[in-house]
């Protein structure tokens, strides 16, 4: 493996980085990040750099083993196993949203995972139903903000979509979208369609080379406290180095959140 070792220089930007990166692999090269680069970084325990040899102290970024774009079966099978055991909790949360906010109960959205490619997500609805429609008004004050996707006391929330939301209760039903093979339990966040234009620079797409997930190393590490840049050097991190070892500690910490009602 042809390993690139970026060279170091001071107050480079997260984009900065992605570039140099997406630029590396374009020309055949893993890159080896100083974690000078990647500050951020830093703090999250998930996270390793290299111990040894002449990039130690490096995060490596290489595509050993690229998605291929199917869900695994071992994944699909567990997802069908875990539909079954939480259908009780499913019907509960069914009645619930019927009856205190109305229907619908889901929600479908239109989202863009592995290599940019288009599928119905499912949610249970936690939003009043003209999310939608209010949705451009509310992102032009992200981008104002510098946020990427969700505001503090979101006005359309619903009564009961701030419980489902902070319990992360609402996003149970993407275990169909596992099941169907669209996604996975871990893996990028997939974005809407609303969020297209954050793909207008190509580094940015390196996140994309990897299937998109229920839960992954973006959501348990900052959220939207972090830029668009940094989550995308997350995710692809991530995409470059999966290993089940990392899927265990992502889930342990997922659920270390939910535990805490952090969502």
């Amino acid at each position: 493996m042809n390993i690139r070792r970026l060279k170091e220089e001071a107050g480079l930007r997260a984009g900065d980085t992605l570039q140099s990166i997406e630029k590396a692999r374009r020309e055949g090269f893993a890159a080896a990040v100083p974690a000078d680069h990647l500050a951020f970084m830093r703090d999250i325990s998930l996270i390793r750099t290299i111990e040894g040899g002449e990039l130690r102290g490096c995060y490596l970024f290489a595509e050993r083993a690229p998605d291929c774009g199917r869900t695994p079966l071992a994944e699909r099978l567990l997802a069908f196993a875990l539909i079954i055991f939480f259908v009780p909790l499913l019907l509960g949360v069914s009645v619930a949203v019927l009856s205190v906010d109305g229907p619908p109960v889901f929600f479908r959205q239109l989202r863009f995972g592995f290599k940019n490619r288009g599928f119905k997500i499912f949610k249970f609805r936690t939003m009043v139903i003209q999310s939608e429609r209010l949705h451009r008004r509310m992102q032009r004050r992200w981008e104002k903000q510098g946020r990427l996707f969700k505001l503090d006391d979101d006005p359309r929330v619903t009564r009961l979509g701030g419980f489902l939301r902070a319990t992360f209760l609402d996003e149970l039903p993407q275990l169909f979208n596992v099941l169907k093979g669209e996604m996975r339990l871990i893996g990028p966040r997939p974005l809407p369609a609303s969020d297209a234009h954050h793909y207008t620079h190509v580094h940015h797409q390196l996140r994309l080379r990897g299937m998109p997930g229920m839960t992954g190393l973006w959501q348990v590490s900052g959220r939207s406290a972090l830029t668009f840049d940094q989550m995308c050097l997350l995710d692809y991190y991530y995409c470059c180095n999966r290993s089940w070892r990392l899927d265990l500690r992502i889930i342990l910490k997922t659920l270390r959140l939910l535990l805490k009602r952090k969502g």
